[in-house]
């Protein structure tokens, strides 16, 4: 029934899109004086005797330009704009599928470029930026930002949120050269007024060494400009709801914006499962313009137990310089958040080996918990991108983050045991108390050449000395971490085989952990080369006391008491070259280039542990090289399409970790004991990687990528498991067989502009994991090969200002199977998800949203089907839509049984957990904003 449905909405859309008639017009400008073609020519449609653009584009490198789709028995002008050019305009008409050609256009010289008053054109080239003109597109009073872009050429508005140029991604978009509130661009999209802004910028944000090195390879970066004195605004959201089976929600927001300063406070609490992370999430999920089908804070139906939740944030940044300058950043924000979730768990579930002789073995599980947790964070960033040591440019970021977690957990629970060889019942209470205090700091210090900047780098001498022309960079990272642990734990463990197992523990664990972890990175660039000196220390003091309650008298553990110090240093040189293969380049035509990039290191690793337990008593001593081999080839065939391709060869090293080779064992869990392994070598790791990307250069093109990599280990760690009488034992050992690993990953992504105002995108990823893994079974090796798939097809349709369609699609499966052995223990499972999501504004102030996800889960003669059905509308009043009313309905169809499963290398896990069920809520929402205080 629902597939019927989306196939009968994707024609419905193509219908639409084929009532339109298919128009096009298409010239070239040329220089009237030398007949050189103008490229970058800005080419905008006006329908007569109106102001606002309606179509707008740029000439290419061959002057050309080409418009489609515009109506039929309008009368249009077509106005050409070129600096230092008068401008060029052309009256005409369509009839439907009419194709015009202008041919040659020509323009002329302006004599006194002083005279002329300059007037922005709706688009055009600034040396490599490119810019819109926000006043030349007229808009609904109410707009923002976002319905500005799905106006603006080469630039889509995906239906999942993203926004790309020209098929490249911008993940950035800046306010006046800075961060808005934040760092998430829907936050700017969505909330900041059409009205406000002067101009929209596109631009490269690379320096000057990174074009040079891939020319092709461009980052976006997307800045708007505002108008004068509309960087004085205030915005933010008010909202409360109430909802049956006792639901509740709230929150508010305040954004505040005065010259060089902006800042934020907000508030969220719910008992609805609703997991708010930071302010941005906030922000962006209570905009102005509203979510849409891509909200990423509501309702979470997948999550185990339920959640009552309290969030109080603040946001404060401060331009120092106020340039507004994008390559010119000075500035300082800081940010406090409180977290403090109570979060009700159940869960029941029965695990079943799998291997061939154990897979009627079954053991099972239930337990109850009550966690309280409390988080509070501070960071502050400082950043300064163009300060100069005498007439040397400099970059300095720095970045401090202090965090303190309070824990406290109530549990109980019973493990039951039916194994051929153990049939037992363990049941348990926890009562945990932990305190977690962490301080990081990080910091990067760039100090660039005499002829060299943050955007800019050259290798030329000139006038300069040999040292003048070096680069240094350096980069700090810190984190010093205290722990606090208080448990008591009580255990009764009744084995029905052998009586002598039965023991009945009551225990204090009182675990105190300090750990500091330090890494240096300096770095001397010179032309081509590349020096680099990595220092890491890591460092932890250990003191956990263990007692025994025996009668009424509590008495210390030895065998788990113990006081110890770890350190570990690894020092890490290396010396990179990179080289020019060679470069060709057909004006006009087509450019490629092919670059080497060699990098030799080498890592010295030491370390040692010291305990009180003597067998913990440990030093650990590796040497490994470090080579890097990489080629990245470029090929761009001028307006139409580039591609990058690349090939990585490298090599590393894995070490053994104290806790394999020195296990400590609790034996209050007596069903279950990790021997790890008394000796290990390092485990030798090879891969080769290829990376291959394809990008049309056009609004609705094509994007795509393909990642093939190859690993191959040596000496690799395998666990060998043994169900002994009683007890499961696993124990680590290494494997002298080739391990090997296959990964495969990749994407398609391709807009359609279906007539004039609807878009349909389309996502398609793929992945893929093939490798074998050795495990022994009661010492009977066998050769696992594992393999895994996920392919997910995303598809957006958008009816501007009207109606909105997601339908994402996702599906996983697993298998194993054992080459060594004809067994039946075989194992596959699958889980697919699809999941449909609209939203339709019935008028400017009125709109419903609905969204539905089915899930399927088959493995193992287990099966699992659920269909989570969610709806809400919501109706605006008031002149400027400031005040919204919404009713929601979530899990409609009462589906979400709390069913999972686990899949693992040697057992399958099925159970229930509680989670969220049907509610209905009532909301309440108002919206202050104004921009120009």
């Amino acid at each position: 029934m629902i597939y019927t449905y989306i196939r009968y909405i994707l024609l419905t859309c193509f219908c639409i899109g084929s009532l339109y008639a298919q128009t096009k017009i298409q010239g070239i400008a040329i220089d009237t004086l030398h007949k050189n073609v103008l490229r970058s020519a800005s080419v905008s449609i006006y329908e007569k005797g109106k102001s606002s653009v309606e179509k707008v584009t740029l000439t290419d490198s061959y002057g050309k330009f080409v418009i489609n789709d515009l109506s039929i028995n309008k009368s249009y002008l077509l106005e050409i704009r070129y600096q230092g050019f008068q401008k060029a305009l052309r009256e005409f008409a369509l009839a439907k599928n009419q194709e015009k050609d202008f041919g040659k256009i020509h323009m002329a010289f302006v004599e006194n470029q002083l005279e002329e008053v300059e007037i922005m054109p709706p688009v055009r080239m600034n040396g490599d930026t490119i810019e819109f003109n926000a006043d030349a597109f007229q808009l609904d009073s109410n707009a923002v930002v976002e319905d500005l872009l799905r106006k603006l050429p080469g630039i889509v508005v995906w239906g999942d949120g993203s926004l790309t140029y020209n098929g490249r991604e911008i993940p950035n978009v800046l306010v006046n050269g800075k961060e808005f509130f934040g760092n998430d661009k829907a936050i700017v999209l969505q909330n900041l007024s059409k009205d406000a802004v002067k101009k929209l910028q596109v631009y490269d944000k690379r320096n000057e060494k990174e074009k040079d090195e891939n020319p092709l390879d461009v980052k976006y970066e997307m800045n708007v400009s505002l108008k004068k004195g509309k960087e004085n605004m205030y915005f933010g959201n008010i909202s409360i709801g109430l909802g049956t089976k006792s639901r509740y929600q709230q929150h508010a927001n305040f954004n505040l914006s005065r010259g060089k300063s902006q800042f934020t406070l907000g508030y969220s609490g719910n008992n609805s499962n609703k997991n708010l992370q930071n302010m941005d999430q906030l922000l962006k999920n209570t905009s102005f313009k509203g979510v849409g089908i891509n909200a990423d804070f509501d309702s979470d139906f997948l999550s185990s137990g339920i959640n009552n939740q309290h969030v109080l944030g603040s946001r404060y940044q401060y331009d120092i310089i106020g340039t507004n300058e994008v390559n010119r950043k000075h500035n300082i924000i800081g940010n406090v958040l409180s977290r403090w979730d109570n979060i009700s768990n159940e869960n029941h579930s029965t695990t079943t080996l799998l291997a061939e002789e154990q897979n009627n073995n079954t053991r099972t599980n239930d337990n109850r918990s009550e966690n309280h947790r409390q988080n509070q964070q501070m960071d502050f960033k400082y950043i300064n991108t163009g300060g100069k040591i005498g007439t040397r440019q400099n970059s300095v970021t720095a970045n401090i983050i202090a965090s303190q977690q309070k824990n406290k957990e109530e549990s109980a629970g019973i493990d039951q045991y039916n194994y051929a060889n153990n049939h037992a019942q363990n049941t348990y209470s926890n009562h945990a108390n932990n305190e977690v205090r962490k301080l990081n700091f990080s910091s990067n210090f760039d100090l660039y050449g005499a002829n060299s900047s943050p955007n800019m780098s050259v290798y030329t001498k000139g006038d300069n000395a040999f040292w003048k022309l070096i680069s240094y960079g350096l980069q700090l990272n810190s984190d010093i971490n205290e722990q606090y642990n208080k448990n008591e734990r009580k255990t009764n463990y009744v084995n029905y085989d052998n009586d002598s197992l039965n023991r009945n523990d009551h225990r204090l664990y009182d675990n105190n952990l300090k750990e500091q972890t330090h890494d240096i990175q300096f770095t001397v660039s010179y032309n081509r080369w590349k020096f680099i000196q990595k220092l890491n220390y890591y460092h932890t003091n250990t003191d956990n006391q263990v007692q025994n309650l025996i009668g009424n008298q509590m008495e210390q553990n030895t065998d788990l008491t113990h006081v110890s110090t770890f350190n570990r240093l690894q020092y890490q040189p290396a010396i990179s070259y990179s080289k020019s293969l060679g470069y060709k380049n057909m004006q006009g035509r087509y450019n490629s280039s092919m670059n080497l990039a060699i990098t030799l290191g080498t890592r010295v690793h030491n370390e040692k542990n010291s305990s009180t337990l003597d067998y913990r008593n440990l030093e650990q001593h590796y040497f490994t090289f470090l080579p890097t081999v990489r080629i990245n080839k470029y090929y761009n065939k001028n307006g139409k399409y580039y591609i990058y391709s690349s090939i990585n060869i490298e090599y590393d090293e894995e070490y053994p970790d104290l806790d394999r080779l020195r296990p400590i064992y609790d034996n209050s869990q007596v069903a279950y004991r990790y021997f790890g392994a008394e000796f290990l070598n390092k485990t030798n790791r090879s891969r080769i990687s290829l990376n291959t990307s394809y990008n049309e250069q056009r609004q609705h093109g094509y994007t795509g990528n393909l990642n093939l990599s190859f690993t191959l280990y040596k000496n690799a760690l395998t666990d060998s498991i043994v169900y002994a009488p009683g007890q499961q034992q696993n124990y680590v050992t290494q494997v002298s067989d080739l391990m090997q690993l296959f990964n495969f990953s990749g994407y398609i992504n391709k807009s359609y502009l279906i007539g004039k105002n609807q878009t349909l995108n389309m996502r398609l990823n793929t992945s893929i994991n093939l490798g074998n893994k050795f495990q022994y079974i009661d010492q009977e090796k066998q050769e696992m090969i594992t393999n895994g798939q996920n392919i997910q097809l995303n598809t957006y349709y958008t009816l501007i200002d009207r109606y909105q369609i997601g339908w994402t699609n996702s599906w996983n499966r697993y298998s194993r199977h054992n080459k060594l052995v004809n067994s039946n223990n075989d194992y596959v499972s699958n889980f697919w998800s699809s999941g449909l999501s609209m939203s339709y504004s019935l008028t400017k102030r009125w709109q419903i949203n609905s969204n539905a996800t089915s899930r399927l889960s088959t493995s193992r003669g287990y099966k699992d089907h659920a269909l989570i059905w969610n709806a809400n509308t919501s109706y605006r009043v008031m002149k400027g839509n400031n005040l919204e009313i919404k009713l929601a309905t979530y899990d409609l169809l009462k589906e979400n049984k709390g069913l999972y499963v686990n899949n693992g290398l040697t057992e399958f896990t099925q159970g229930y957990r509680n989670n969220l069920t049907q509610y209905v809520m009532l909301s309440l929402s108002y919206f202050p904003r104004k921009f120009g205080l």
